[in-house]
């Protein structure tokens, strides 16, 4: 009999490594949290309020309240953990915008975008009510546990004493520390369950991982969105200004051999070989503009060919370095080799340049922040790769991401790395050097099967064909 489909899992039922729930661990955590609340929880607060009311005096509160933001990520990591190893909370690391840089620089902006983010306060304010929601558990649970030592004591030692002018007896005097007994650690064992409320309500779970996937596919579809239209845009330029021209001229050239075919056999000739030529010259252009689509070198041999021969036809010269064992997918290989296309262009045209550095490398995990932030991971899923262009050049700088409708180039290129879940960072000061560093997330290398030779490309005439170095 043919297999059924496999069964969907409900939305509620829990997952094969989902955590589980320990009580009695939660109820020493909720003590800790009621210590923390008479200690921690003044001192942070005080060191938030003294460095903001500091700010005006020459910005000294950063001096208190940068390490107390590097002490609130740390605190916020804790609590996620806690929530899943204690309480069976299934949370994930929430998203983070990072900077796109690296020194100290680097590290003072990352401070900066943990601070405008909800976030870090979120966690922030999570941290700070789970120690105030710890403290009135604990409180209760030492009251009670006085009062259930006392009574007992004196069900023991003095069962006939009198507390004014009432005589309880040894029966009431353990019936009342059984009472607190059981006062102390119901109320402990509410808070216990008050802290996973708060745990599940305040901290990032799995369905927030799932919104911010939603977001950054979002962000994604704009940006393929973009990149369509700017190629769309492209193509049709290329048409118009380019081939449809020639195309009218050879009609016009055919035309007039026509009309002198019998008057002037010779001069109709000539203007039948001024055709060829021209139509030769049509088949390069529709050549170059397929080339530009999907060049048939990339899909046959691979990444690594096809930007040698981007080197090879650059005017400036270039010095490339391809790190990449193997083959990639379509969309990331395809996505590099215009991003390096566009790069050379852009330099030959405007940079000045003496020199093109590229490089094409395969990075460990990816860092994707985007418009949207990185997207969280989920517990157990596998650590992305990365492929990682960067393009280096010694003209004049200068460049930058323009949507003016006149320099789109830069633009279409960030649409392009945007749309695979990646980044393209420009730096390009004034008198150079101008660096393209993109970043596209990508799959392990594999060596596909290969598609005829020729797949993509018209049929050349014999005098138009490139030759692939």
């Amino acid at each position: 009999m043919p297999a059924g489909p496999a069964p969907v899992p409900r939305p509620d039922a829990p997952r094969p490594d989902a955590p589980r729930p320990r009580f009695l661990v939660g109820m020493a955590s909720v003590l800790v949290s009621g210590l923390l609340s008479i200690t921690w929880l003044w001192i942070s607060l005080t060191v938030l309020v003294t460095g903001i009311a500091s700010l005006p005096a020459v910005l000294s509160g950063l001096l208190l309240l940068v390490p107390w933001v590097l002490v609130m990520r740390a605190a916020a990591a804790f609590e996620r953990r806690r929530a899943r190893a204690v309480h069976g909370v299934d949370v994930v690391v929430p998203s983070r915008r990072v900077a796109r840089g690296t020194g100290f620089g680097a590290a003072l902006q990352n401070l900066g975008l943990d601070v405008i983010s909800w976030q870090f306060w979120r966690s922030v304010l999570h941290h700070h009510i789970t120690m105030i929601v710890g403290f009135f558990p604990s409180l209760v649970l030492y009251v009670g546990l006085w009062g259930a030592w006392t009574a007992a004591e004196l069900a023991i030692m003095a069962p006939d004493a009198q507390l004014g002018s009432w005589r309880p007896g040894a029966l009431v005097l353990a019936l009342g520390a059984v009472l607190c007994l059981a006062i102390a650690l119901g109320s402990l064992a509410a808070g216990v369950l008050a802290e996973r409320g708060l745990a599940r309500v305040m901290l990032p779970s799995s369905d927030d991982g799932l919104r911010q996937e939603v977001q950054e596919l979002s962000v994604r579809r704009q940006g393929a969105v973009d990149a369509a239209e700017q190629e769309r845009l492209r193509i049709e330029r290329d048409l118009h200004d380019g081939v449809q021209p020639r195309l009218v001229a050879l009609a016009m050239t055919l035309g007039m051999a026509r009309s002198r075919i019998e008057k002037d056999p010779a001069g109709a000739a000539e203007l039948v070989d001024e055709a060829h030529d021209e139509a030769k010259a049509v088949i390069t252009d529709l050549r170059q503009l397929a080339r530009g689509i999907h060049p048939a070198v990339l899909t046959d041999r691979g990444l690594d060919p096809a930007l040698s021969a981007l080197a090879a036809r650059s005017p400036v010269p270039v010095g490339l370095t391809v790190a990449v064992p193997g083959r990639l997918g379509r969309e990331q290989e395809a996505v590099a080799y215009f991003v390096v296309s566009e790069a050379l262009t852009n330099v030959a045209k405007h940079a000045g340049a003496s020199h093109v550095r590229v490089d094409v490398t395969l990075a460990g995990p990816a860092d994707r922040p985007g418009a949207a932030g990185s997207s969280p991971r989920l517990p157990g899923s596998p650590a992305p790769t990365a492929l990682r262009v960067r393009i280096e050049d010694d003209g004049r700088g200068g460049a930058h991401v323009r949507r003016d409708g006149v320099s789109t180039g830069l633009a279409g290129l960030t649409d392009r790395v945007r749309a695979t879940g990646g980044h393209l960072v420009v730096s390009s000061p004034a008198g150079g050097p101008t660096i393209l560093d993109a970043t596209i997330p990508a799959s392990a290398p594999s060596t596909p099967a290969r598609e005829p030779a020729g797949a993509h490309d018209p049929a050349p005439d014999d005098s138009a064909k490139e030759t692939h170095r």
